[in-house]
């Protein structure tokens, strides 16, 4: 009950003023009641862990699940799936194919991934036409959004976070 107070509230002041309560705001206020989402840091690492790139955005829980997702993708192009992921410590790791050429594709998260943690994703070429890539990207929960940030806003980190 206690998270609807917010939207009680929020109704009792429309109703107040004569207005009419716009649904989207109501969906978006139970929402934040449930699920309020957090502030995240994403941090782009380099090869030797130096942050090269980071940005600020708000998360709730679903879109907080797809920061430890990823689905293989080259070069814009879907990489299917040859045979399903085999699980591997604190990952997972699959073969797929993407124009026509085959890869390996693996994952590792490191650290806690409710609160900070370092999401690894490598793509090796098995036809050796190139040799392994890596990315890496730390992830800190920093706490709650701004109060006039919604769910996915986004902006580039203060350069004290860089």
């Amino acid at each position: 009950m206690r998270h609807l107070a917010p939207i009680l509230t929020a109704l009792l002041l429309l109703a107040a003023c004569g207005a009419q309560p716009d649904s989207g705001a109501i969906l978006a206020a139970r929402q934040r009641a449930i699920d309020p989402p957090t502030l995240w840091l994403l941090q782009d690492l380099g090869p030797a862990g130096q942050v090269r790139a980071a940005t600020l955005v708000c998360a709730d829980t679903p879109m907080h699940r797809t920061f430890l997702r990823t689905r293989a993708e080259i070069e814009g192009a879907e990489c299917r799936d040859l045979a399903p992921p085999v699980a591997i410590p604190h990952g997972v790791t699959e073969r797929c194919v993407a124009d026509g050429r085959r890869y390996a594709f693996a994952t590792q998260t490191l650290g806690d991934p409710t609160a900070d943690f370092r999401l690894t994703v490598s793509v090796t070429p098995l036809g050796g036409e190139a040799g392994p890539g890596a990315v890496t990207r730390h992830y800190r929960r920093l706490g709650p959004c701004p109060p006039t940030w919604q769910v996915g806003d986004q902006t580039a980190a203060p350069a004290a976070m860089r």
